[in-house]
């Protein structure tokens, strides 16, 4: 039996995340605290499938949003805004059973269907098997993670910053997130792509940072931020989800590659056994290399897509559009960036 939860029934909800952090090919994109996030963000529809078995217990999952392009055209996503999603099936049964809810409820309105995951066997679907994941392993002993660092470029950095004195501290407070997200803003128009909303920032601080699921970790130079990085924990991992750097502070004070390792050693620390990197393009070169040198291998990320591929997520980065976007989007003054930017970034999902 199929049936749709409600997020503000406590029992359901508590049913529904206790069920993800059971599953092995869960994320904390599964959590309802994230699905909250993008639904109390942005105007997008949510739809939270359980599969469920005589006794109601939950067997099997599948979140998707519907969400509206600029075209006017829906697409259904799973899940928009994460690097990470689909359904948590046990069988190939189970999983066609939620495709073709999916399929047929909003087959009058809907142009495609993007999966952010892994599928059991499809036909009917298209795997787009672009993106790349890194993944490190940790140790409850830091040292060890840190003797396969590279030695050359990356350890050599993390010296460097704190020879220039650069601290890192746990700010997981509101005033911390304001100056991530000052921090975020230079950076995404730096890299030219617009930034979401402060609101999206202030729901994870209230659904994910105050419930102990994330953590923020601010690089400061003599009291300033100067780089920032939001972090979640999840089951055995920790996941990279943003960061965010003034840019004329990198090359002289290298404060993301400190930052960085202090949230693994809090990983090892910790107890996780992982430590995730996230999405990465194969055409960004630079990022690639750059995970690689901390030891971290990549594995495949596919995505699936009915009936063609499509969206902001299958645009590469060596896309002659996409770069030519880009560039004029750091081109434009900093004002209309800052304004329009969240207004333009939920049709980016």
């Amino acid at each position: 039996m199929i049936t749709e939860i409600n997020f503000e029934n406590a029992s359901e909800t508590k049913t529904w995340d206790e069920f993800v952090s059971s599953h092995p090919d869960a994320s904390p994109f599964h959590l309802s605290n994230w699905l909250r996030t993008i639904q109390q963000t942005y105007p997008f529809e949510l739809h939270a499938y359980a599969h469920c078995d005589g006794s109601h217990i939950i067997t099997a999952i599948f979140p998707y949003f519907l969400v509206k392009g600029l075209s006017g055209r829906f697409r259904s996503v799973s899940l928009p805004f994460s690097d990470y999603g689909g359904p948590l099936c046990r069988d190939e049964s189970q999983e066609n059973q939620f495709l073709e809810l999916v399929m047929s409820n909003n087959q009058k309105k809907q142009k495609n269907i993007e999966i952010r995951g892994q599928l059991f066997k499809q036909t009917f679907f298209i795997c787009n098997n672009y993106y790349k994941r890194h993944i490190l392993l940790l140790s409850p002993n830091p040292q060890d993670v840190r003797n396969v660092i590279d030695k050359r470029t990356i350890q050599y950095s993390i010296r460097k910053a704190e020879r220039a004195g650069i601290k890192i501290i746990e700010e997981n407070t509101l005033e911390g997130m304001h100056e991530f997200y000052r921090l975020h803003l230079m950076t995404r128009k730096k890299h030219g792509v617009p930034c979401p909303p402060f609101s999206f920032f202030k729901n994870m601080f209230d659904n994910m940072i105050s419930k102990d699921i994330a953590f923020l970790l601010l690089a400061t130079s003599e009291s300033r931020p100067i780089a920032a990085g939001m972090f979640i924990k999840f089951n055995k991992g920790i996941y990279y989800k943003y960061n965010a750097s003034d840019p004329e502070c990198l090359s002289g004070q290298t404060p993301n590659h400190l930052l960085t390792w202090s949230a693994i050693e809090k990983g090892c620390l910790g107890g996780y056994s992982y430590f995730d990197f996230g999405r990465t393009s194969p055409d960004n070169h630079g990022l690639m290399r750059y995970k690689e040198m901390w030891g971290a291998k990549a594995i495949d990320l596919p995505y699936h897509y009915y009936p063609q591929i499509a969206g902001a997520a299958s645009k590469e980065e060596n896309d002659r559009t996409y770069q030519i976007i880009t560039k004029i989007w750091r081109s434009l003054p900093d004002p209309f960036v800052d304004k329009i930017g969240p207004v333009i970034y939920k049709y980016l999902v």
